[in-house]
Parts: C-alpha cells; sequence; structure tokens
C-alpha cells in the first residue's frame, strides 16, 4: 500500500516543497499559476469527475483541445482518481479522430473553442460523452470548465489505491505511416521516464522551458514538460507556436532549457527578430521528431547555444538518449553533431540483426530497448503490441549503431532501407553527408525502382535562401565521402518535405508524391 500512498500524494509532495513558486505562466492570458493552485485546482476537478459524473479509476477523460494549464489540472488528477487522460490531434481527418475516440472511450471530452466544430461533428455522429468547453461562453454544453475549476463546493479526493503498473495515460503515436495507435503509458513507465530526464539533463527548480510542442504527443508531455513539474521548475505554455510571439518570450522570461522541431528552429530562425533575441539564457536546446542539419544547427551554435538532435520513441518514454550537455562545449557538441546522445538512465539498448542475435560493436542492428521506461502495450490491439514488444523488449525499427565512445547514430528506419544493387541502402547515412553541402537546410532520400539495380536512391532537397547549390554539388558530396552505389540517382529540388502535425516526415505522403523515378 506504500505505492499507492505514495502516488496518491504525489501533488502534494511537491507542494509541500513548491507550493509558492510559478509552475506555469500562460502567456497567452497573462495568468501565472502557483505548485498550490495546481493542487487546488485538481482537487476540485477529481471532485467533479467522480462525484458529479461518477467516474472511477480506470475511466478516460479525452482533450481535443490547444495547450492549456487544464491538462495539467487533469494530468494531477489522474494521482488523485485513477483516471486516465488521452489526448487527441483535432487535426486528423475526421474518420482517424472519431476512430481514436470510439476506440478509447473517454466519458468525458474537454475541448477548447479551435475546435467546436469538432465537437459538433462529434455530437452529429452520436457520440455520447459530456463534452466541456475550456474557454467561455460554453454554448449548448451541461458544464463549463471556467465553473468547475473555480468551485467552492467540493471535497477533497480519497486514495483510489493506484499501482505503478496502472495506466495513467494513453499517447498516440505519430502516425507517419498510418492511423496512430493508443500507447498505454504506466505510472511506472512516465515516474522513471521523468527521472531520466531529469538525472540525464541536470534539471532543476531554476529551469523555465517554453512549451512550443503540442499536448496530444509525447515530447508535448514527456521532454522537460513532465519532468520540470516533477522538480519544481516552471512552463511557459502557449496555444500555439507562433515565432515572433516565442522569440519575445525568450527575451522576457529567459527560459534555461528547451524542446522544439526543425521547422519551428527554422521559422524563428528565419524570423526578423531572431537577430535581437539574445539566446544566452538557455542552458541547451534539443531538437526531436527527426535529425536537424547541421546547417540549422549552426545558427543557433553561432548564438552559443548547446542544440542538439535527440531521440524518443513514444512506447519508450521517450527520454531514451541524451548528449551529456553539462560536460560537453559547443565544439564537442559540433563533434558529435548527428548523434542522437549516449543511452538515457534506466533504458536498456542492444543492437540486433534480423534473428535477434546482438551485433558487434560499431556494426548496424536494429536498435531495441528494455527497461522501465517501456510502455504497457497498445489499448484494444493486442496485434500491434505483439508485433513491436518481444521477449520484453520494444522493437523500434529503427537502424543505428553506437561509437567507440558510446554515442548513438541512427541510420535510418529498418522499413525505409532500400536495396539497390543487393546492396542495404540507409538514407540517414547519405542525408546526414548531404546535410554538410552549403546551401542545403534538408535532404530526403527514398528508394524508387530501378530496371538495372532494384531500387535506386531519389532524394529531396530543400535548398536555403538565396542558396545556389546544384544537382552536381550533392552528387559530388557523396561521391567524395560514400560508395558509388550509395549516389542517389535522382534530385529532385522542394520548397519543403512533407510533415505530420508533429514534425515528423509523412512517408506516406513523400511515397505518394516521390516515389518514382523522376521524370
Amino acid at each position: 500500500m506504500y505505492d499507492a500512498e505514495t502516488l496518491f500524494n504525489m501533488g502534494k509532495y511537491r507542494v509541500r516543497f513548491s507550493g509558492k513558486h510559478e509552475a506555469i505562466y500562460d502567456y497567452d492570458t497573462g495568468v501565472r499559476y502557483t505548485y498550490s493552485d495546481l493542487d487546488t485546482r485538481s482537487d476540485r476537478l477529481a471532485w467533479f469527475l467522480t462525484s458529479k459524473l461518477g467516474m472511477k479509476k480506470g475511466d478516460r477523460i479525452g482533450f481535443c483541445a490547444t495547450n492549456s494549464v487544464a491538462f495539467f489540472d487533469a494530468f494531477l488528477t489522474t494521482y488523485k482518481t485513477g483516471i486516465i487522460i488521452t489526448t487527441y490531434n483535432c487535426l486528423l481527418r475526421e474518420k482517424e479522430l472519431f476512430s481514436l475516440i470510439s476506440n478509447e472511450e473517454p466519458k468525458v471530452i474537454f475541448y477548447s473553442g479551435e475546435f467546436a466544430y469538432t465537437i459538433a461533428s462529434l455530437r452529429e455522429k452520436g457520440f455520447k460523452q459530456e463534452f466541456v468547453c475550456l474557454d467561455a461562453p460554453c454554448e449548448g454544453d451541461t458544464y463549463c470548465y471556467s465553473e468547475i475549476i473555480n468551485s467552492t463546493d467540493y471535497e477533497a479526493p480519497s486514495d483510489p489505491g493506484l499501482d505503478y503498473e496502472d495506466i495513467q495515460m494513453l499517447i498516440h503515436t505519430g502516425g507517419t505511416t498510418g492511423t496512430p495507435k493508443a500507447a498505454m503509458m504506466s505510472f511506472r513507465s512516465l515516474f522513471y521516464n521523468s527521472i531520466a530526464d531529469i538525472m540525464g539533463f541536470q534539471l532543476s527548480e531554476n529551469d523555465t522551458a517554453i512549451l512550443t510542442l503540442p499536448l496530444f504527443h509525447t515530447a508535448g508531455w514527456n521532454v522537460f514538460t513532465l519532468p520540470l513539474i516533477m522538480f519544481g521548475g516552471r512552463l511557459i505554455i502557449m496555444r500555439g507556436f507562433n515565432p515572433e510571439k516565442v522569440l519575445r518570450a525568450i527575451r522576457e522570461e529567459k527560459p534555461s532549457v528547451g524542446i522544439s522541431v526543425e521547422t519551428m528552429y527554422k521559422a524563428m530562425a528565419m524570423h526578423p527578430d531572431f537577430e535581437k533575441t539574445d539566446f544566452s539564457c538557455y542552458r541547451f536546446l534539443v531538437t526531436g521528431a527527426a535529425p536537424t542539419g547541421k546547417e540549422l544547427l549552426e545558427i543557433y551554435w553561432g548564438k552559443g547555444v548547446k542544440m542538439v538532435n535527440a531521440y524518443g520513441m513514444t512506447e519508450v518514454g521517450p527520454n531514451n538518449m541524451c548528449h551529456p550537455l553539462g560536460l560537453t562545449d559547443i565544439e564537442g557538441v559540433r563533434a558529435k553533431w548527428n548523434s542522437c546522445g549516449i543511452p538515457a538512465p534506466f533504458n536498456q539498448v542492444r543492437f540486433v540483426d534480423d534473428e535477434g542475435n546482438d551485433v558487434a560493436p560499431g556494426e548496424r542492428g536494429e536498435l531495441i530497448f528494455g527497461g522501465k521506461l517501456l510502455f504497457s502495450g497498445y489499448w484494444n490491439n493486442r496485434e500491434a503490441t505483439d508485433a513491436i514488444m518481444q521477449d520484453g523488449w520494444v522493437h523500434t525499427g529503427d537502424m543505428g549503431y553506437l561509437d567507440e565512445d558510446g554515442f548513438c547514430y541512427i541510420s535510418g528506419r529498418k522499413k525505409n532501407m532500400f536495396i539497390s544493387g543487393g546492396e542495404n541502402i540507409f538514407p540517414q547515412e547519405i542525408e546526414d553527408v548531404i546535410m554538410l553541402v552549403p546551401g542545403v537546410i534538408e535532404a530526403c532520400i527514398l528508394g524508387v525502382p530501378d530496371p538495372k539495380w532494384g531500387e535506386v536512391g531519389r532524394v529531396l532537397i530543400v535548398r536555403g535562401p538565396g542558396s545556389a547549390v546544384t544537382r552536381e554539388d550533392i552528387i559530388k558530396a557523396v561521391k567524395s565521402e560514400l560508395s558509388s552505389i550509395k549516389v542517389p540517382k535522382y534530385v529532385t529540388f522542394v520548397d519543403s518535405v512533407p510533415k505530420n502535425a508533429v514534425g515528423k516526415r509523412d512517408l506516406a505522403e513523400i511515397k505518394k508524391q516521390f516515389g518514382s523515378p523522376e521524370e
């Protein structure tokens, strides 16, 4: 029962030390919330869900909303009730979104005004959930969130008897190749994920992060956000990403750590306010979802910021790899720029061949994970769970290796590997070379059919402003570093590479648009 008591009081422990400390600053509304404020708000929400709506441990609540303090009210409520949070990307096609909701059956869906049309569609389709608007006015709803959270007529929740293996959240996978799946994240997984982040990145209660990523994705929740809430740090939240607003917040609030994706960092770097924004407040910045090229990294290194690529996976935390940033300088970061770091605490890491045998050090294999951060399977999807989890190890589908210093390098997705002339070709290896060509800000390689070689490489190139890089420049760079079989046959210049809502490459759309030989 000690575990149950610990989980039930998890938020209270933080209040004990940090009750008057600012936890969240809602940049759009200008409202600041202390840890004591969050504790009281979550008590009120817990009472509403259990006493007013009769919900119990294991029931689900959903969010169709932009980032707001309500997500954190709900997160702390999970410790007090055992009610599971699930968050939705409302930019999905209705068919996909409605399928997820049907599968997970949340009893309440909290939504923001931006998605009122989506909620109306759900009602028209016969969904019977209780819908609660986070914004006023709350027309057509039985309850309004502001009334729930400001009510003085409530009682403190009672201990629901939690276990560390109970599910705390459902977090949807990136869905780069199909409909997202709901990964079941236990209290154990999320707890160890936060501790791994705190240890790996040396976080403290003095750290502040701007939340630029959406809370329907694991990076939004689990890289810095929940670790800082656990450790007494501070978050600045915004309803959506806007480069001008983020740069202004950096100047005003002096954040110390942060994570974003390449497209967001690129938008900030190209904004007129970038040059006048002092980044010396940052201890480091992390880029996720997909590797960021050296040219963009150099821009931030030039501002004195240690920016690094990272690796994470919804089903394993996602704090799986991190650079020892407290022990290195920008030159050290530059030397390992295309690495995603060393295995983070509590991660067991192996690289295996097709038969599941460990490969020799430095040899490429599939990256698999074991340890305390693992998820508990996919919600109502045993087949997909069995496909990814074998003998207690999660198979990532990513190919890579560790170098002599223990740093991990990702070569590319196993499924995206193509075979040319009988040789396995890993796109990431070629992309890393191309990204060193001046004027290239993104490179994406895929295999396309070829009558002689079976498959050959087609590379999509995004040039930087004013860049005059040519096909010949690309071919020359690859020939100088890699074998001839790895030189792409086709070079296609594009304005952008298709990506999904969380900044990952949309592989299905890329193959649809560019999966044939260039005409």
